[in-house]
C-alpha cells in the first residue's frame, strides 16, 4: 500500500515533537512537520500545499485558518476528553479562580466535560486570532488569574500577566487524527491514484508546469527544488501579476546558460479562474552577459517616450503617423537614420503596439556579431532565426560584410523566415558605409518590400526643439528633485543653433548635464555655451562637403549653410557674417 503523504502543521514545537516521534513508529504514512501558529502555521501550508500532499494535520485555531485557504483536505488535531480533564485536574491544585479559553475545538469538548461532571467554570471561546486578548481581559477583569487555553491564548495570557496551563494534546489525540487522514485519503484513493499519475506524466515532459488559484497563490507545481529553479520562481513572479489578469502571454527570458519561454492561459473550474504557466526551455546560444542578442518582452517596460519625441510638428507629424500605422501590421519595416535619432527605440514601439506583442522580441546587434557566431545564428535550431510569431529587430544592418548579408538574405528567402515573423531593420546612415547601406536597401525595399521608415535629423527638425527640451527637462525634474521651468531666451538661441550631430541622444545628454548644473529656476546662457562648446558639433553624419546639383535651390542653400555652421560650431553670428547675410536672413533660411 502506498505511503500517504501528510503534511503536519504544528502550532507549538511540543506539538511537533510528539508527531515527529510517532511518525516514526508508522509504515503508513510519510510526514513532514512544520512548526507554526495561526497565521504562521497559515502561511506555510499556502507555501508548502502544492508539494504533492495527500493531507493536512493541525490543530486549533490554526486548523481552521489553513481549512480556509487551502483546497486539501485538513484534518484537526482533537483536543480530547482526556487532554481537558487532566488539564483540569492540575489547576485543581491552583487557589486562586480559572478559566477555560480557546477555539471551538476546545471549548466544545470543555462544556460537554463540564455538563456531565458538573463543574462551574467559565468558558470562552475565541472566534479570531485578535479575539484573544480582548477576551481574556474580560475574565481577568472578573477575578480569573489562570487559563486553561491553546497556543493563542497562552500568549495573550502572557501580555495580561495571568498565568496560563496549556492544553496540549497526547499521543492517542495525534494517532486519531493521522488514522482520519489515512481513511480520509484511501476513501479516495482512485482521485489520488490519477493525481499521482499525472504528476509523474507531467514530471516526464520537456515542459514544466504551474497553476495558480484565483487568490494568486501557488496550486501546483511540477518544479523540484533547486538553486536554478528558484531564480527561475523569482521570474515568474516578476511577470505573475500580469499572467493573472490577461492570458495567452508569452515571455522568453535567459538564466545563464537556459531560455526559458514562459506561456499562460486561464482555466475556469467551478466559476472560477486558474493560471496555468507552461515553462519550456532550451540552451541558450551565447552566454547571459553577451550584448549580441538580447531579449525583450512588452511586459518589461512601459514608455511613453517614443510618440513625444516623434509629434506635434510639420516636420515630423508624418513620421509620427507612419509609425502609428507601421505597428498595425506584420510587413517587414526598415528604420534609418542617423546616429542617435532613436531607431531602437523605434523598433520597440512597433513591437510593443503590433499583433505579436504577447511573443518576444529578439535584438540582434549585427555591429558586435563576429563570423563565428553568425554562422551560429543562420544554422542553430534554438537561434531567433528559428522561433515563429516572434519579432526580429536585426540592427546596424550594413556593418555586416558582403558576404554576411549574402548569407543572411539567402536564409530569409530559402527559409520563409520573414512570413514565420515579424522583421524590423536599422541602418544607420554614416558616410564611410555608403556601399554597404545601398546594398541592404536595394535587398530590402525591392526584394523584401520592406516599409521603410527615415527618422529625419533633429537639425531637420530644429522647431521641434523646444517641445523636445521641455519634455526632456520634466523627465529630470522628476529623476533628481528639481524645479527648473526651461532655459533663458538666449541660451535657447544657442540650442538652436547648435547642429546636434548625435540628434537626440546627444540632446538628452546635454540636457542632463545642464539640469544637474543648474540651481537657478532657467537654464543660463553662459552654462549653456560652457556645454555645447565642450560638444562635437561635426560627426561622420554631418553632410558631405560634395554640393548635390540634383536637389533644388532652397536645398542647395540649406546644405550650404550647414557645412558652414558645423565649421562655425554652431556660431550663428560667424555664420551669417561668411555667408554675408543677417543674422535674422540665416535664421529665417534655417526655418524653411
Amino acid at each position: 500500500m502506498q505511503k500517504t503523504k501528510i503534511l503536519a502543521v504544528a502550532p507549538y514545537e511540543g506539538l511537533a515533537d510528539a508527531i515527529s516521534t510517532i511518525a516514526q513508529t508508522r509504515d503508513d504514512i510519510k510526514m513532514t512537520v512544520q512548526i507554526g501558529d495561526l497565521n504562521t502555521g497559515k502561511q506555510i501550508a499556502m507555501e508548502l500545499a502544492h508539494n504533492n500532499y495527500d493531507v493536512i494535520i493541525s490543530r486549533g485555531g490554526t486548523a481552521e485558518l489553513i481549512r480556509s485557504t487551502v483546497e486539501l483536505p485538513v484534518i484537526d488535531i482533537p483536543i480530547s476528553v482526556y487532554d481537558v480533564l487532566r488539564t483540569i485536574k492540575l489547576a485543581e491544585n491552583y487557589s486562586g479562580k480559572f478559566v477555560i479559553a480557546g477555539f471551538s475545538s476546545i471549548t466544545n469538548c470543555s462544556r460537554i466535560l463540564c455538563d456531565l461532571l458538573q463543574y462551574d467554570i467559565d468558558i470562552f471561546t475565541f472566534t479570531s486570532e485578535t479575539d484573544t486578548l480582548p477576551t481574556l481581559r474580560k475574565a481577568y477583569e472578573n477575578g480569573c488569574t489562570l487559563a486553561l487555553c491553546d497556543m493563542a491564548g497562552s500568549k495573550a495570557a502572557q501580555a495580561l500577566g495571568m498565568n496560563s496551563l496549556f492544553i496540549s494534546s497526547g499521543t492517542e489525540s495525534i494517532n486519531a487524527a493521522i488514522d482520519e487522514a489515512i481513511k480520509l485519503v484511501r476513501s479516495s484513493q482512485h482521485v489520488h491514484k490519477q493525481k499521482d499519475l499525472f504528476q509523474a506524466l507531467l514530471s516526464d515532459e520537456e515542459r514544466e508546469f504551474m497553476i495558480y488559484d484565483p487568490a494568486g497563490n501557488l496550486w501546483f507545481s511540477s518544479l523540484t527544488d533547486n538553486d536554478r529553479n528558484i531564480a527561475l520562481m523569482n521570474l515568474i513572479n516578476t511577470y505573475l501579476k500580469a499572467f493573472l489578469k490577461v492570458p495567452d502571454q508569452t515571455v522568453t527570458r535567459q538564466i545563464r546558460d537556459k531560455i526559458y519561454v514562459l506561456t499562460n492561459r486561464h482555466l475556469i473550474y467551478e466559476n472560477q479562474k486558474y493560471t496555468a504557466i507552461t515553462i519550456r526551455q532550451q540552451m541558450a546560444l551565447f552566454s547571459d552577459d553577451s550584448s549580441e542578442i538580447t531579449i525583450y518582452n512588452r511586459l518589461d517596460h512601459t514608455s511613453q517616450e517614443y510618440s513625444n519625441e516623434y509629434s506635434s510638428s510639420h516636420h515630423v507629424g508624418n513620421t509620427a503617423t507612419l509609425i502609428q500605422e507601421y505597428s498595425k501590421n506584420n510587413f517587414p519595416v526598415l528604420i534609418i537614420g542617423e546616429t542617435g535619432t532613436g531607431k531602437d527605440k523605434i523598433a520597440r514601439q512597433l513591437y510593443e503596439n503590433s499583433p505579436n506583442n504577447t511573443a518576444p522580441l529578439y535584438i540582434i546587434n549585427c555591429e558586435l556579431i563576429g563570423e563565428r557566431k553568425w554562422n551560429t545564428l543562420l544554422n542553430s535550431i534554438e537561434s531567433p532565426f528559428a522561433a515563429t510569431n516572434a519579432t526580429l529587430y536585426i540592427k546596424s544592418l550594413a556593418s555586416l560584410s558582403k558576404a554576411q548579408l549574402d548569407n543572411l538574405f539567402s536564409y530569409i528567402d530559402n527559409s520563409r523566415l520573414s512570413k514565420r515573423n515579424r522583421l524590423i531593420f536599422s541602418i544607420t546612415l554614416e558616410n564611410f558605409s555608403k556601399g554597404q547601406e545601398d546594398l541592404c536597401r536595394s535587398y530590402l525595399e525591392n526584394r523584401l518590400s520592406c516599409l521603410t521608415l527615415r527618422l529625419p535629423p533633429l537639425r531637420e527638425r530644429i522647431n521641434d526643439l523646444s517641445s523636445i527640451t521641455a519634455l526632456y527637462i520634466h523627465r529630470m525634474n522628476i529623476t533628481i528633485g528639481k524645479q527648473i521651468i526651461g532655459f533663458e531666451a538666449e541660451a535657447m538661441d544657442l540650442m538652436h543653433s547648435f547642429p546636434w550631430p548625435g540628434n537626440l541622444d546627444q540632446l538628452h545628454h546635454v540636457i542632463k548635464e545642464l539640469v544637474v548644473i543648474t540651481q537657478t529656476p532657467y537654464i543660463t546662457y553662459t552654462d549653456t555655451k560652457a556645454i555645447l562648446d565642450a560638444e562635437p558639433a561635426i560627426s561622420g553624419n554631418a553632410p558631405q562637403t560634395t554640393l548635390n546639383l540634383s536637389t533644388t535651390l532652397d536645398e542647395m542653400n540649406y546644405q550650404i549653410i550647414q557645412w558652414v555652421l558645423a565649421e562655425e560650431h554652431g556660431n550663428k553670428e560667424k555664420t551669417a557674417k561668411r555667408l554675408g547675410i543677417s543674422r535674422s536672413t540665416l535664421w529665417r533660411m534655417l526655418k524653411k
